[in-house]
């Protein structure tokens, strides 16, 4: 065999081994896609704290677009057999239509009703509770943020377990550094404003 035809050999098998590479991730893309939105629940929510003691903690909670199903409970910081709030709150409190009640050191919310329900591709914030431990105590605790969620009220309907994330704030200095770059940029624009 010449080196041209052992070339094209070797460059028409490459091809041929991205084109079933490309055709098996395509594959399991779609297969994935269908698997998630075949299911009911795709929850997500945020927490955040602040206070001085007692600490007061705020959360919002989301259903993705793709989901099915609305949110009518959540469970927050438990999965079955396991609380993971690093204490027990003193209190907790739930938005227009939702009630809010402390189980050991977790907090369940549930809808009043399906009208209240959390809909596909909607986000509820006004969850919250007060509680001594702070926000670096609940940060450090494994699992803190782990919670189910579910299509009908509390350990009913389809669930859906998920992370409660830290809602993202920036720093100071991030912003001091935002502002900088903004006034740099305004200041810019002006001299090329004036020299033309």
């Amino acid at each position: 065999m010449n080196k041209a035809s052992q070339y094209n050999l070797i460059r028409s098998t490459d091809i041929t081994t991205a084109a079933g590479r490309i055709l098996l991730g395509l594959m399991l893309v779609a297969g994935t896609a269908n698997s998630v939105h075949a299911q009911g629940l795709i929850v997500s929510g945020t927490v955040s704290g602040s206070g001085s003691g007692p600490y007061t903690y705020n959360l919002s909670f989301s259903d993705a677009a793709s989901s099915i199903s609305p949110v009518r409970s959540v469970w927050y910081a438990w999965i079955p057999g396991a609380f993971y709030l690093p204490g027990v709150p003193t209190s907790a409190a739930a938005p227009a239509g939702w009630t809010a009640a402390v189980d050991a050191n977790s907090i369940q919310f549930v809808a009043s009703s399906p009208a209240n329900a959390i809909t596909a591709g909607s986000t509820l914030s006004g969850f919250s509770y007060q509680a001594a431990f702070s926000p670096a105590q609940l940060a450090a605790a494994a699992n803190s943020g782990l919670s189910v969620a579910y299509a009908g009220g509390i350990e009913s309907g389809a669930s859906f377990t998920f992370t409660v994330q830290p809602a993202v704030v920036p720093e100071p200095s991030t912003l001091v550094l935002l502002v900088c770059g903004a006034i740099g940029l305004c200041l810019v624009g002006r001299r090329r404003l004036r020299a033309a």
